[in-house]
């Protein structure tokens, strides 16, 4: 049944032009699977981007700043629409760049990886429309990796059309080129702008009661507890968590006294005793599973570190 249901979403082609024009482990399958790929990288680009957009709608400890010019603004902006009008085009025009086969309709893949790609495209243009009025240095690193990310997966996809240019339309190369190449305009345009603010009109951060005011970095040390347990979804996802520590091994070299204490669900003792009573209790079974224990053992952290192999073995197969 989940076999079927992976045939319906990837539409491979038996024999077709991806199983005999490429060399990609994955063979008819290989669509699927490096748009699958680039697809998580426009999740994290969307998180990023909302995330970025809390801290400047509710985070009331950041600092906000006005743009001294908006002009580069609005260049961006311009250049993110053209970059989330392509996706859109795409999916209501029924232009697959991916279906070179006699096939009529968008493989279940494709709709999907286009949907998100254009909704992390729109969260980008929000998120810089909202900037031209209020702007915060927090977390814009991040966000310009993400969309780094999103090249790097776009320039896998663009090695794999160029290299099968000779099957597509003129048309579907011209849309297709002309959105790598905004994106990559948008890409370095971001990457090097470093605005010229001034201090927004009549607001005062709320300072933290965390804040060590010696140097502005949340306290660490061996008597602090590592947080990456109550950090957010979106602080796991880009190690925000562990930013302070990594602030603080720039300005001087870390010491013992810096690291935090191991929390006590990461100590060796927990989860040997952990996987040892879910394997006790797999082993009671007709057919004992590996995976069902580790799965019982360490819960959701296993799916974020399958996830992050898929991502990185689709990248290094292709």
């Amino acid at each position: 049944m989940s076999f079927d249901v992976l045939v319906w979403y990837c539409k491979p082609v038996a024999n077709g032009i991806w199983a005999k024009e490429t060399d990609s482990s994955f063979g008819a399958y290989t669509p699927c699977a490096i748009e699958s790929a680039d697809c998580i990288s426009s999740v994290v680009l969307f998180f990023l981007c909302a995330y970025r957009l809390w801290l400047v709608r509710m985070d009331h400890k950041v600092r906000r700043f006005q743009l001294r010019s908006k002009y580069y603004n609005y260049i961006l902006i311009l250049l993110g629409s053209c970059c989330a009008a392509e996706p859109l085009l795409r999916l209501f025009m029924g232009i697959s760049i991916f279906n070179l086969d006699p096939e009529t309709d968008l493989a279940p893949f494709e709709m999907v990886s286009l949907s998100i790609e254009a909704l992390a495209w729109i969260s980008i243009i929000v998120m810089n429309l909202v900037e031209t009025n209020v702007y915060i240095k927090e977390f814009r690193w991040y966000v310009r990796f993400g969309v780094i990310y999103v090249l790097v997966g776009e320039l896998v996809i663009l090695k794999f059309v160029v290299s099968m240019q000779s099957f597509y339309s003129r048309f579907t190369l011209y849309i297709y080129y002309s959105s790598v190449i905004y994106q990559i305009l948008f890409g370095s345009l971001l990457l090097v702008h470093l605005p010229h603010l001034c201090p927004f009109p009549g607001y005062v951060p709320l300072r933290s009661e965390f804040i060590d005011d010696n140097n502005g970095e949340t306290i660490l040390g061996a008597d602090h507890i590592c947080p990456e347990r109550y950090a957010s979804i979106l602080s796991r996802i880009s190690f925000g968590w562990i930013t302070p520590l990594l602030r603080r091994g720039y300005h001087r070299p870390i010491t013992e006294k810096d690291v935090w204490k191991l929390d006590s669900w990461d100590k060796t003792e927990t989860l040997s005793a952990r996987f040892q009573r879910c394997w006790a209790e797999e082993c009671r079974r007709k057919k004992p599973w590996l995976l069902r224990a580790l799965n019982c053992s360490l819960g959701g952290r296993l799916v974020v570190i399958f996830v992050s192999l898929w991502d990185h073995c689709c990248l290094i197969v292709s």
